[in-house]
């Protein structure tokens, strides 16, 4: 008999998936509970969040949920930092702290029900932020029409600057 903790915990963590459908899953083991309060408000800064979980309790919430199945990567200890949009955000959050613990760890996560390993999150992380790259998109296609604009500006001076000439040739 299933216990009410359980379908509780596991209600819990669909209303998580629900909302926040990306996440990224992490060992924890050995980090010291204040170093994960740490983790816990830098996370909250990103508008993301970070539960320790139960392998079998979120297996069935990711089952229940509809996601790919995950078995694989659901065994030992494990967190989980769940995010919405801004995983890219997150996951340079969680590589951070990774670079300053060395027991902590993340080794899969998920981003629009597509599962990634370790090093694709790793890439993730090292992107540049959203803001970063909307300004070098923008630059990238305003340089184009600054140069157009300059060069007919230019073309505009060197006409105005002919017709002065003629203009002054013909009245001396």
């Amino acid at each position: 008999m299933i216990k009410q903790y359980k379908i509780d915990e596991v209600s819990v963590l669909k209303e998580k998936l629900k909302d926040r459908g990306n996440f990224i899953l992490t060992d924890y083991s050995g980090v010291k509970v204040n170093d994960l309060a740490v983790l816990r408000r830098s996370l909250a800064e990103k508008n993301a969040t970070y539960k320790v979980v139960k392998n079998n309790l979120f297996r069935r919430a990711i089952e229940e949920s509809g996601y790919v199945k995950m078995d694989e990567h659901l065994k030992g200890p494990m967190g989980v930092a769940f995010s919405g949009d801004q995983i890219g955000d997150v996951a340079k959050v969680l590589k951070e702290f990774s670079d300053k613990n060395d027991k902590f760890s993340f080794f899969a996560g998920v981003i629009d029900r597509v599962v990634y390993g370790k090093n694709d999150i790793k890439r993730i992380a090292d992107l540049p932020s959203k803001e970063v790259l909307l300004s070098q998109t923008m630059a990238m296609i305003n340089g184009p029409a600054r140069t157009i604009a300059t060069g007919m500006n230019q073309i505009m001076a060197s006409l105005a600057r002919g017709i002065k000439a003629v203009a002054e040739a013909k009245n001396n």
